[in-house]
């Protein structure tokens, strides 16, 4: 029976488009349990946006956490074959620290990952799917895009060492040339290498133009392949038709121990946050000894609240009330149909209390409505 999307409720209709897109691009559901083994992320906590976990011991001594992260669970479990390219998207809930409320927070997200032989086109593919998850929001966006190969090739053409990299990154990301010019002079780094970090900021708007301007500051063997990567990527995206909502910014950069390639960011109109981030990390996959590259994107469903709206909280669509007469099997075959359109419904003998129960609409049951008359 096909699905009427106007009968769910906006993020249920969002989530289920975004299924389906995934789908019909060769994506298969991963799914995983609410907790797994805490070794999996204290082995990796440097892969982690904090390390900061919820940790228990189960019935049988082992030591488990409520998920933080998804990424390292798909990595860690990813069967892909010999020049394969393992292909997967999810909808979980995770579970991290707020710094706004220094508690945890229960965290939607849903996303995908490319994990396996991650060429060219695959990459082009899960950008692609970015901007066309994004789209499905109805709302006008734009999505940045980086290369961390770029600006850690600057860092070592301008001897940036290891210690101050990190607060470099900061003032990069947050456009600080004042602070990126005292760190650099901290860290002795010369008046020309501190002018070209502090130029990564002005690198930003189309890519053709972008490139330009950044192919001066390409210095070594690292960033002329990061600029090359991006070149082709950008020529894909074009190819595809995708020519608006989207552009260069070498001011985006992220961790350097998670990302090692393309790095992306996506926005909505009047949400002051990012909805949407990922970017290439073939450096967690070969932490665990696979020698594969990987590629994905996480979109946090949390976020987009002022798209979705606040609606008012039922507990259910639909509320039937059916008399002393009728057909109680006639009524389960009904309700059936209606839940399988995505409807709650509650049923109700008529005169009894209802208890509190919060529906949207209630309908009288008589036997042979048809599912079109109620919707709500």
């Amino acid at each position: 029976m096909e699905l009427d999307l106007n009968v769910l409720r906006p993020q249920e209709r969002a989530s289920l488009q975004l299924r389906l897109l995934y789908e019909q691009e060769g994506f298969r559901k991963y799914h995983m349990g609410r907790f797994e083994e805490y070794g999996l992320y204290q082995e990796n906590r440097r892969f982690l946006s904090s390390e900061q976990v919820i940790t228990f011991t189960d019935l049988d001594g082992r030591l488990l956490a409520l998920k933080p992260d998804v990424t390292l669970s798909i990595a860690k479990n990813a069967q892909v074959g010999p020049g394969g390219c393992g292909r997967y998207y999810y909808q979980e809930n995770v579970y991290r620290p707020s710094q706004e409320s220094h508690t945890f927070r229960e965290i939607s997200q849903m996303g995908l990952e490319c994990i396996g032989a991650v060429d060219d086109a695959a990459a082009a593919q899960v950008v692609s799917l970015a901007l066309r998850s994004l789209a499905l929001t109805g709302r006008d966006f734009v999505l940045e895009i980086s290369h961390m190969g770029f600006v850690t090739g600057l860092f070592d053409a301008v001897g940036a060492q290891e210690a101050v990299r990190p607060r470099l990154l900061t003032c990069i990301r947050d456009k600080n040339v004042h602070e990126l010019r005292k760190a650099a002079e901290a860290a002795g780094l010369s008046r020309q290498g501190t002018d070209a970090l502090c130029r990564l900021g002005t690198l930003a708007g189309p890519w053709q133009e972008v490139l330009a301007a950044a192919e001066v500051l390409a210095l070594n063997a690292a960033m002329g392949a990061a600029l090359e990567e991006l070149r082709g990527l950008c020529r894909a995206l074009e190819d595809q038709g995708q020519t608006d909502h989207w552009k260069l910014d070498f001011s985006l950069v992220n961790s350097m121990d998670y990302y090692n390639g393309v790095i992306f960011q996506g926005f909505l109109q009047n949400i002051p946050f990012p909805v949407l981030s990922g970017g290439r990390y073939d450096n967690l996959p070969r932490k665990m000894g696979k020698q594969v590259g990987a590629i994905g994107f996480a979109l946090y469903m949390g976020r987009l609240e002022p798209y979705f709206g606040r609606e008012k909280q039922y507990d259910a669509d639909l509320m039937l009330t059916y008399g002393p007469d009728a057909d109680l099997a006639d009524l389960a075959a009904f309700v059936e149909k209606l839940r399988s359109r995505g409807l709650g419904v509650r049923c109700q003998r008529q005169g009894d209390p209802v208890g509190g129960v919060r529906c949207r609409k209630t309908e009288r049951y008589v036997r042979g409505m048809k599912p079109e008359e109620v919707l709500v």
